[in-house]
């Protein structure tokens, strides 16, 4: 709707959980209504000066995101399943008959989220992009995110379900049998679904992609700005720079 940012009212109270929780998404406080004393807070959407990382690109005007060649971009495999719990907002995802019913999924209903595997691969830092594929029905890239942290080679099913919450798919039986190899634990925060998904078959058409993703695989950059072209996401949320 070509909006460049958005605004809330509320009535602010001392130590006020709601205010902590919008100031990590750039909310801040500008103004009080004088008619209700109620604080207003405004988020802008669109970068308007530079930051110095890429999640502070993210904290203070997500949705936008920084992609410049500083980072590195990795492409995630997702089985249906798993992409329907985690990925609730998806477009083309169906609504359960349990949701209608007041079942929340919560995973699925946060922006900030995890993802947990036994991949192997090296080198995944804060603020890195994961591109997710949808394997089996769908073969497509549909999902973009921001990495928030990173830990590896956990085996320690506390130290799993401590850091992952309730913003990954496992429940805590799934976390102890996947602590029995190392772990990968990828803390992120997602910023878009791409309006068209990306096939696989478009990839390897254009030599982007040889064969159908298994594992954890990273892209190079110029094969991301290839792929960057199909995204259709606005331009308006990339960030290119950072203040140095």
């Amino acid at each position: 709707n070509n909006i460049d940012e958005i605004y809330l009212t509320h009535h602010t109270k001392p130590s006020d959980r709601l205010v902590s929780l919008i100031e990590q998404f750039g909310f801040f406080r500008t103004a009080k209504k004088v008619s209700t004393g109620e604080d207003i807070f405004i988020k802008k959407l669109i970068q308007d000066k530079k930051c110095q990382t890429p999640l502070e690109v993210v904290k203070k005007f997500y949705p936008s995101f920084y992609d410049g060649r500083s980072i590195r971009k990795f492409m995630i495999p997702i089985r249906p399943e798993f992409h329907d719990r985690l990925f609730t907002d998806y477009p083309k995802r169906q609504t359960l008959l349990s949701e209608f019913y007041g079942t929340m999924i919560i995973e699925g209903n946060t922006i900030k989220k995890a993802y947990l595997c036994h991949s192997k691969i090296k080198g995944m830092n804060i603020g890195d992009i994961i591109i997710f594929y949808r394997s089996v029905d769908e073969q497509a890239l549909t999902s973009l995110g921001v990495i928030e942290k990173v830990f590896n080679k956990v085996t320690d099913a506390d130290k799993i379900e401590a850091e992952v919450g309730k913003r990954s798919v496992y429940i805590r039986k799934e976390m102890e049998k996947m602590a029995k190899k190392p772990t990968k634990i990828i803390r992120f925060i997602l910023n878009f679904h791409f309006p068209k998904p990306i096939k696989l078959k478009n990839l390897k058409k254009v030599k982007l992609i040889s064969g159908t993703p298994q594992s954890i695989v990273e892209i190079r950059h110029e094969n991301y700005l290839k792929i960057k072209e199909l995204f259709g996401i606005d331009k308006k949320f990339y960030v290119g720079e950072l203040e140095i």
